[in-house]
């Protein structure tokens, strides 16, 4: 009797944990391969030789381009019908699968296009945009005062991140000294083209209201337009004049990677620039309608996908204290990678994780298109005691209120930037 009486009143045992469902996901890709965004005419100064030419203008993006986010779009696809949000017939509800690009750019514009046509393919699937002027918030930022970057600041933030060993790290210098010998072998004696010496600087100015100055900086977007060259597939002849390989663009990119790592990345200079993007992945993750100078949102959305930039990329990493590396791929934030927050949900219990990952392409990949199948790489939230590393929502809020500034980038706030529209990164 007496056991009876006390099994009666001894609490339920805790439901145990099964297998998570996936309820939906938000995607930020990187927009597919295009020309450099500057004119073959202002990068002469750079080089001992002529640039190649492209087959589209300036900083558009490139049939071949577009085919490198096909194939990012299919892989996505295929993953999210394995995981069952996705079904493998037949068309999503309306509202069900929704694309936002970045409407200041013909590459971010065509590359959301072409991620909405593989993710559901003969359905129609529209992909919505903003007007190119003012600059998209949920891209570029806004000009809300709580959003602004104070320069004294920012300087102060990029040199404690840089470290005592300053801005250019060994990695970075011997990148330089590769990328130097690949531009312009002769210009430190005289030669022809530009000669990166000096030291890197940090100086109030630019899009971000800081910027650096020197080698590092100058050199960021040369050493990526050889990588670019190499994914569109240009004959080896033309990729950097015949002087460089894989191997070679491995060798040169950490100036890229570095430079990023101390603008875009500094999270007191992401978190305002990426505040908008970041609290609407946040509204999307929870299924609340969005605001109307973006997507709708809301409860039926099961994909929503943000088709931006390498530095929206950049920005949403830092904000979430998320960072990675590519395993053959020398680009952090390459063309059409695509970094992926997912909601699963226990059924058991009802808590509800968020899982981030990366799917990427490797530039052997891009350049070839084949095999026909991204990279996943899953990523962790540090100290967020969920399965596989995965943060509940409720803490991802909390991260994302500590790293955000009060105020900055809230929908009702969208339109202070009208004034003063942000610079496109």
């Amino acid at each position: 009797m007496l056991a009876a009486a006390l099994a009666a009143i001894a609490p339920a045992a805790a439901p145990t944990a099964g297998p998570l469902v996936l309820e939906r996901v938000v995607l930020v890709q990187r927009h597919g391969v295009r020309p450099p965004v500057v004119s073959n005419e202002a990068l002469a100064k750079y080089a001992d030789k002529p640039w190649p030419g492209w087959p589209v203008p300036t900083g558009e993006l490139t049939p071949h381009g577009g085919e490198v986010v096909r194939l990012m779009g299919e892989t996505l696809r295929r993953t999210y019908v394995g995981d069952g949000l996705l079904e493998a017939s037949g068309c999503p509800k309306p509202g069900e699968v929704q694309v936002w690009a970045d409407g200041t750019d013909q590459r971010t514009r065509r590359s959301g296009e072409i991620l909405a046509q593989t993710l559901a393919p003969g359905c129609g699937v529209r992909t919505g945009w903003a007007p190119p002027d003012p600059r998209d918030p949920i891209f570029g930022g806004n000009g809300a005062a709580a959003c602004r970057v104070d320069p004294a600041a920012a300087r102060t933030a990029i040199l404690s991140r840089a470290g005592p060993g300053g801005l250019a790290t060994p990695a970075a210098r011997q990148a330089l000294a590769r990328l130097q010998a690949i531009l312009a072998p002769s210009a430190c004696a005289g030669g022809a083209g530009t000669c990166f010496a000096g030291e890197d600087t940090v100086e109030a100015g630019g899009y971000a209201g800081v910027k650096i100055t020197g080698p590092i900086a100058e050199t960021s977007s040369l050493a990526e337009n050889l990588l670019l060259e190499y994914a569109e597939g240009m004959a080896p002849t033309d990729v950097a004049w015949g002087r460089a390989g894989a191997q070679d663009i491995d060798a040169v990119m950490p100036v890229h990677e570095r430079n990023f790592f101390l603008i875009l990345k500094t999270p007191y200079i992401a978190s305002r620039f990426g505040a908008p993007m970041a609290k609407l992945i946040l509204t999307a993750l929870d299924g609340r309608a969005g605001a109307a100078s973006g997507p709708p949102l809301g409860p039926k959305a099961k994909i929503v996908a943000l088709a931006g930039h390498d530095s929206n990329l950049a920005f949403i990493g830092a904000v979430f204290g998320l960072d990675w590396a590519l395993p053959g791929q020398p680009d952090s934030t390459a063309p059409a990678a695509t970094l992926a927050f997912e909601l699963w949900r226990d059924p058991a219990t009802g808590a509800r994780y968020v899982k981030p990952a990366v799917y990427y392409e490797t530039l052997a990949q891009m350049r070839a298109l084949a095999p026909r199948q991204a990279v996943r790489l899953p990523l962790r939230f540090d100290g967020c005691s969920g399965p596989a590393g995965a943060c509940t929502l409720a803490e991802l809020r909390r991260r994302a209120a500590s790293t955000i500034p009060a105020g900055c980038g809230e929908p009702a706030a969208l339109a202070d930037r009208l004034a003063a529209p942000a610079a496109k990164p």
